[in-house]
């Protein structure tokens, strides 16, 4: 009982831990798992019965990941038009006749928003997970799990409530630009604080690049994601699982390999045969095993 209790240990970490790999399974049977319990969408639905993420968690993550989308996206659009860098300026030009334009909001999005939404979105996991917890293969109490998950709507609720006001607050620098409604025309000092007041009357068509951000966030969630969830599973980018991060299930598979054979070494019965007789190995004083010269 103490082995299998163990052995199921270590298996809900490497659960937690987002594992590529596990025993006995191909190539495309650790692919489907690895999707399963790792996207966004589907891992609401079909994760493993042990996982430690259930259904409900998974569906704050993905609330936090669609609200972090909104608060990165809203934050760097009104910080180019605060700055004034021109957010419509191009940076790349592409098809003939250079009628695909690549800006600086678009570069920015790609990158630092990128960046923080996949930082954003393994943090919440990995705390409502409590990977940090299970790492050395303790037992995770009730507390600390609790503790995980509360922490973790937390950091999503708060996160949705600035994301909105953020939404609330581009809506409304646009209805003021879009009707010249600036602090200066009613005799207001200037404000030069990045945060401004919300002014709302233009109606539902300026909020229409809700529509344009829900699209892109189902097409990075359908598309996007399972194309690079699958890249880095099959260790491409870590040179066939030799870089640590990117190393995917290559890597992963010979970590395996290298556990069974150190668990079969001290599972197994440890004979010595010295003539003709059998003496059953004991440990040392040193808790080395007798079979170990």
């Amino acid at each position: 009982e103490r082995e299998a209790e163990a052995q199921r240990r270590r298996f809900v970490r490497r659960l937690a831990a987002r594992a590529y790999h596990f025993p006995g399974n191909s190539w495309f049977e650790d692919w489907v798992q690895y999707t399963k319990n790792t996207h966004l969408v589907f891992g609401i639905f079909f994760h493993h019965p042990l996982h430690p993420v259930t259904g409900k968690e998974r569906c704050i993550i993905l609330l936090g990941s669609v609200a972090v989308g909104l608060l990165m996206s809203n934050l760097i659009y009104l910080w180019f038009v605060e700055a004034d860098f021109g957010m419509h300026d191009p940076v790349l030009t592409l098809g003939p006749g250079g009628n695909i334009a690549i800006t600086k909001l678009m570069v920015t999005l790609w990158t630092l928003g990128s960046f923080v939404h996949t930082i954003f979105d393994l943090s919440i996991w990995h705390i409502k997970a409590c990977t940090l917890c299970r790492l050395f293969g303790g037992h995770v109490s009730d507390r600390a799990v609790k503790c995980g998950r509360s922490t973790g709507v937390t950091i999503v609720l708060f996160t949705l409530a600035f994301a909105t006001y953020l939404v609330l607050l581009r809506a409304s620098e646009d209805f003021k630009a879009m009707n010249g409604n600036d602090s200066t025309d009613t005799g207001d000092d200037t404000d030069d604080s990045f945060f401004h007041s919300v002014v709302l009357g233009g109606g539902a068509k300026y909020f229409d690049f809700l529509l344009g951000y829900f699209v892109e966030f189902i097409l990075a969630v359908f598309v996007y994601n399972p194309l690079i969830l699958t890249i880095v599973f099959t260790g491409i980018l870590g040179c066939d699982g030799r870089i640590p991060i990117l190393g995917g299930r290559p890597r992963e598979v010979a970590k395996e390999q290298r556990y069974a054979m150190k668990r079969q070494r001290y599972i197994m019965p440890q004979t010595l045969k010295l003539g003709d007789n059998e003496y059953e190995a004991d440990l040392w004083c040193d808790q080395k095993l007798a079979t170990n010269f």
